[in-house]
């Protein structure tokens, strides 16, 4: 009899125990799914306080434009308007007035007298009060405003600046892949808001040759076939490359064969300064050209391009938020907020070998 008191005894305690055990288990749960949903809700409140404050800021950037009922906006005051508050990026507009920037950006300048213009002697570039506006639901953005450069025949380059500032803008307005707003964008003795965008193809196919930063090769293409692209657009006989050679000169020999899949991105971004070497452009253009590379890797892009533009005499422009980079250029034209805020002259342009960055440990 006490045999079976001291078991039912035992057994209550075992069940008392684990309904302990069950209890604090739901309670850790309650626990854990409380402080979950504090962490959520705190989440929420930090975003929704975030976009508050992005909102807040917005509303300080953006002015509204008032225009006079008995104005008439036409192409020869449009800009003019838009530049009576100078303090604000972002510009809320009529839409007579969107409706006439958008046609004038898609369309190539009607003569004026200075479609005609060509670079003064040594320049390959020159750039004379440009602005730049871009047009989004009912806001006009104003990128660049009354931007004047000159760029060198034989110059290495440097566009520098933080993101947001203009500074790929000015490229793609110097390189023909868009035009501007207002002023004039010469190069290679084209002035290049007045023409058509089938005469900007062929101005590209020309003169003009690209490094970008995320490559851009053909997938479907290896390494030779890739440059080939290049060089095949280089219809001049006399300004050929020999592509083999090419892969010889980057050591590039046992890749001269794989697909962009197969490479390093180091790999690729030679592939790619290949094949903008192997068209012989006047110009090129070297857009972020190691923002996705590694230290080690960068070295070699940028010897590559200091070698090129000392070698072969091409005018190399390159955009780049590295201050770096400024070190090899011979000069730097710092971007901000959409201005030139100084032209940089480097009376000593040094080898990427001798960045100190760069110096073997």
């Amino acid at each position: 009899m006490s045999e079976e008191l001291e078991n039912k005894e035992k057994k209550v305690k075992k069940d008392q125990t684990s309904t302990k055990k069950s209890t604090a288990k739901k309670m850790t749960k309650k626990s854990a799914k409380k402080a979950e949903r504090e962490k959520n809700k705190k989440e929420e409140t930090g975003l929704l306080q975030a976009i508050i404050e992005e909102e807040k800021l917005l509303e300080e950037q953006v002015a509204e434009l008032e225009i006079d009922k008995n104005i008439k906006i036409t192409k020869g005051n449009v800009f003019e308007l838009l530049d009576r508050d100078s303090s604000k990026k972002n510009i809320i507009v009529p839409k007579k007035v969107r409706k006439l920037l958008t046609k004038l950006a898609k369309k190539k300048r009607k003569k004026d007298g200075n479609e005609n213009l060509k670079n003064e002697e040594g320049n390959v570039i020159e750039v004379k009060n440009v602005s730049k506006y871009y047009v989004n639901g009912n806001i006009v953005t104003r990128v660049l405003k009354d931007v004047s450069i000159e760029i060198k025949k034989g110059e290495l380059m440097l566009i520098y600046g933080v993101s947001g500032g203009g500074k790929s803008t000015l490229l793609n307005l110097i390189s023909g892949l868009d035009r501007p707003s207002k002023g004039q964008v010469i190069a290679c003795d084209n002035n290049l808001p007045y023409m058509s965008d089938s005469q900007l193809t062929l101005f590209r196919r020309k003169h003009v040759s690209f490094i970008f930063q995320n490559y851009n090769l053909l997938a479907n293409l290896n390494a030779f076939d890739n440059v080939q692209t290049g060089a095949y657009l280089q219809k001049n006989p006399a300004k050929k490359v020999d592509v083999v050679e090419l892969f010889k000169k980057f050591e590039m020999d046992e890749e001269i064969s794989k697909f962009p899949a197969q490479m390093s991105g180091g790999q690729q971004q030679r592939v790619s300064i290949m094949r903008a070497l192997a068209k012989n452009a006047d110009i090129i253009f070297a857009d972020e050209p190691t923002g996705a590379l590694d230290e080690a890797t960068t070295k070699i892009v940028l010897r590559f391009l200091y070698n090129i533009n000392k070698e072969t005499g091409a005018t190399v422009v390159m955009v780049s938020h590295n201050p770096v980079m400024a070190q090899m250029a011979d000069r730097i034209i710092h971007v901000v907020k959409g201005r030139i805020a100084k032209v940089e002259v480097n009376q000593k342009p040094i080898h990427p070998d001798d960045i100190e960055l760069f110096k073997e440990k």
